[in-house]
């Protein structure tokens, strides 16, 4: 029977999952990107669909599906697999005791919370919630897919039902669903609210958001009519945006994301058709939000309210875009209404709106030229502190001369002035630090990359092994890694591979698998996935009998390597005997050497003659 992660692997495809963080593209046999672990120019970034691996060429990190889901999601092994699960169709047990982590249990209770807020949306104590949803033109199918719900006006009805299903004060707290009295006794943190699930890109809910009824704003007043979970052990504010686990689908067939300020703007969007629109939930685009937008799409519309806190969050939220290398537009909503109002009674306009959306970039000059007289010299240099910082903030050089040159036009400003100036502006590219330093590597020699070919070669085609192994001893494999691959490789087919008349029964899998119940490092695990990779970009094209010629050539210059550091090796030993005192003992360490030499000397010469 197989594991729930082994299920999972079997289930799930790693390159559909990894194109979800990464716009990955065919490379041979192999899927390729620049790196989502570290700064590079080239695509480094390896996914192989047969060995269902990944490895980056570049910082060498690389493994199965559940490495990389840990590595770009800061994840536990527990909690990656309780992220695959639902998408694997895998059902796992409910975790209890000591070892559930806490992050596990907060996201037990945010989705029984999450029901409990639906269930009583949908009855009769949610009649006034509904009423208000109606008015505002939310549908039954929106209310229902996006499980939104209510709050009942009560100091501790989600807590003992939450209690009641075992969960602790500590956990429920830990959750940012409940706040502790002065007294010692926890009261509901949301109550007499419409509830707006938050969920992270996987549709794990991980917060909320909630409204109150307008009839209560009377008695809560002064604690604002939108109240957001605390930041928690699974909440961020800055890392999530509303709705993206509805949006990737549309946002990735259309490389375009619509990017709205409020949750009811995404809801009547959505509900409208418009399904590649997500929300930031009232705040500026961070860079953590610009970089999820990047996983899915190249290009971004604003669709901000035009007051001063809209253009805030259009000025913040382009800065991000720019340094993200994601193409900036604007969307100028008719009427200063917003997405919400607009949609609803003005949908052709909405549309109209959407087909001129511009690059913010043209936005701010066509503004600033308006604002600026171009006539006076005041006006122009206006302008130019206005714009000019921010076409610098752009990370691609590319489109920093393009509008660089489109500045100088409609400032009517000579480029030579303009250089002038913009010398004094660095860049957030040329001045930002990397996301990580690749470590310092050493050049590989020779031998050492033959070795690697070898063991590659012998993965593709491991019917070479046993015409291999009686005339490569693993000490002439260069590399620790390559060394011990190769050894586990000669002991693996020997002990579990069998001939039958239709194939040969070797498995890229099983023989990882293998391998880590072999208790190998995870830099040997690591090397293997390189490997398998390697060859898949090296040698796609190769055939059976050229992989063989290949094979025995290696073997040679590997051989003839090994021959020439013995050689050396023997005629130094030899050399500190002689310069001994003679003595029985000496003489016949001596004899051996020579002999040893010898052998040695005759059989380098004879590969030679035979390669001649």
């Amino acid at each position: 029977m197989l594991s729930p992660s082994d299920e999972i692997k079997a289930r799930l495809d790693i390159v559909e999952i990894i194109r979800q963080y990464v716009p990955l593209k065919p490379a041979g046999l192999s899927f390729v990107a620049r790196c989502p672990f570290h700064n590079e120019k080239s695509a480094s970034f390896n996914v192989s669909p047969t060995k269902q691996v990944w490895h980056c060429f570049g910082c060498g990190r690389g493994g199965d599906l559940f490495s990389f889901i840990m590595e770009i999601e800061k994840l536990t092994f527990i909690e990656a697999l309780r992220l695959l699960a639902p998408r694997a169709g895998v059902v796992l047990s409910q975790e209890q005791g000591p070892n559930a982590s806490l992050r596990n249990k907060v996201l037990d209770i945010l989705d029984q919370t999450a029901e409990f807020y639906h269930f009583v949306l949908l009855g009769p104590a949610g009649a006034a919630a509904r009423d208000y949803l109606t008015k505002r033109g939310v549908s039954e199918e929106i209310i229902k897919e996006w499980r939104l719900g209510y709050a009942p006006d009560s100091w501790d009805d989600l807590i003992l039902f939450l209690k009641d299903k075992g969960f602790k004060d500590k956990e429920i707290s830990a959750a940012g669903l409940s706040i502790e009295r002065e007294a010692g006794r926890n009261y509901n943190r949301f109550r007499g609210r419409i509830m707006f699930p938050i969920r992270e890109v996987n549709g794990n809910t991980i917060g909320f958001t909630g409204r109150l009824l307008p009839e209560l704003e009377k008695k809560y007043e002064g604690q604002g009519k939108y109240v957001n979970s605390p930041q928690s052990i699974v909440y961020d504010k800055s890392r999530v945006l509303f709705g993206l686990d509805k949006a990737k689908q549309a946002m990735r067939e259309n490389d375009f994301a619509i990017v709205v300020e409020g949750q009811m703007d995404c809801l009547t969007a959505h509900q409208f058709g418009f399904n590649n629109v997500v929300a930031s939930s009232g705040t500026a685009l961070t860079e953590e939000q610009a970089r999820l937008l990047k996983r899915f799409v190249s290009r971004v519309a604003f669709a901000f309210d035009t007051d001063s806190a809209g253009r805030k969050a259009l000025d913040r939220g382009s800065d991000q875009a720019f340094h993200s290398e994601l193409e900036a537009l604007i969307v100028i909503v008719p009427e200063g209404k917003d997405p919400d109002e607009c949609i609803r009674r003005d949908l052709e306009g909405w549309k109209e709106a959407l087909k001129q959306a511009r690059p913010v970039m043209e936005y701010y000059l066509e503004e600033a030229c308006k604002i600026h007289d171009t006539e006076t010299a005041a006006g122009r240099k206006a302008i130019v502190r206005e714009i000019l910082p921010r076409i610098a903030r752009l990370a691609n050089s590319v489109e920093r001369d393009f509008w660089f040159k489109k500045l100088s036009q409609a400032a009517d400003v000579n480029e030579v002035v303009l250089r002038e100036f913009q010398s004094s502006i660095k860049s957030p590219a040329e001045t930002a630090p990397a996301v990580e330093a690749l470590p310092e590597k050493e050049e590989k020699k020779r031998e050492e990359l033959l070795s690697e070919q070898l063991v590659a070669l012998l993965l593709l085609f491991p019917d070479l092994i046993p015409t291999v192994s009686p005339y490569v001893p693993a000490e002439q494999v260069i590399g620790l890694s390559n060394q011990t691959l190769y050894r586990q490789l000669v002991v693996y087919y020997n002990k579990n591979v069998t001939r039958t008349d239709e194939e040969d029964i070797f498995s890229y899998g099983n023989f990882r698998a293998w391998l880590q119940n072999q208790g190998l490092s995870a830099g040997d695990i690591q090397a293997l996935d390189r490997l398998a990779i390697l060859v898949e970009k090296e040698f796609v094209d190769i055939n059976p009998e050229a992989a063989s010629a290949s094979v025995k050539n290696i073997q040679n210059e590997l051989r003839r390597s090994y021959l020439s550091r013995r050689i050396k090796a023997v005629a130094k030993l030899i050399g500190e005997l002689e310069s001994q005192t003679p003595d029985a003992e000496r003489n016949q360490r001596l004899d051996v050497l020579l002999k040893e030499f010898n052998d040695l000397a005759e059989e380098m010469r004879s590969m030679t003659t035979s390669a001649e």
